[in-house]
């Protein structure tokens, strides 16, 4: 694992978050054995595979921090900058990610529970945030929304213009920054980091993500992504 800081150019790095405590999965959902390998790998080698990042910073529970750097070192992941504890929400482990990061540059945002990202995936979205806005994939909502109170249903949601996002997703470092330092000041909590750009006045585009970018959430899920493997 390398330990010089890159040159401080202009180009795209990886965050990868792996800090969860897998409440909904029963144990550390980005270690549990797929194929032989920690689920957290799959990211990795993808990060590793792709010509449009420099480098990339993993996020880990902090008793994990040192089992991790022995990880990428087994493994020959040699992009890997750092490995940094998270915090106590997953912004807070973000926010700590990125400390490591130089002031230029794009990074593309990563939840280790989406193990079956792929390297076209990332410079896809790299490549489009250079031109324009940052941008997330997301996927249109196809089945019917309701919402309830308790086990009653109270209304049905128009599904029309709602979509679910999934990560990476991919901003300018310095404005991830700024997002950061404007919700820590105003103690605001968000489930993804678009949520906080947007709150500059920002509006991220969508790319349409593939049905396979699966999130791992309960342990039934690990069936499913062995097989798309």
């Amino acid at each position: 694992m390398s330990s010089n800081r890159p040159a401080r150019r202009k180009t795209g790095f990886g965050l990868i978050v792996a800090a969860g405590r897998g409440t909904r999965f029963g144990r550390l959902k980005q270690f549990a054995r797929v194929r032989g390998r920690p689920l957290l790998f799959y990211s990795l080698r993808s990060f590793e595979r792709c010509p449009s990042v420099t480098g990339y910073v993993v996020v880990t529970n902090p008793d994990r921090v040192r089992s991790v750097r022995r990880m990428l070192s087994r493994w020959e992941f040699g992009k890997a900058m750092s490995v940094v504890p998270g915090g106590r929400l997953r912004q807070d482990s973000v926010r700590n990610g990125l400390e490591p990061l130089p002031e230029q540059g794009w990074v593309a945002v990563h939840d280790a529970a989406r193990p079956l990202v792929t390297p076209e995936m990332i410079a896809r979205g790299i490549r489009a945030c250079t031109r324009t806005t940052p941008v997330t994939y997301g996927m249109p909502i196809t089945d019917t929304v309701k919402q309830v109170s308790g086990n009653r249903v109270v209304k049905t949601v128009d599904r029309g213009g709602l979509l679910t996002v999934q990560t990476p997703q991919f901003f300018a470092v310095n404005l991830l920054r700024r997002a950061h330092r404007q919700a820590a000041a105003g103690s605001v909590e968000a489930t993804d980091d678009c949520s906080l750009v947007e709150r500059l006045g920002i509006r991220p585009r969508v790319l349409p993500g593939p049905v396979t970018n699966i999130k791992v959430t309960f342990v039934a899920d690990i069936r499913l992504v062995r097989r798309l493997l």
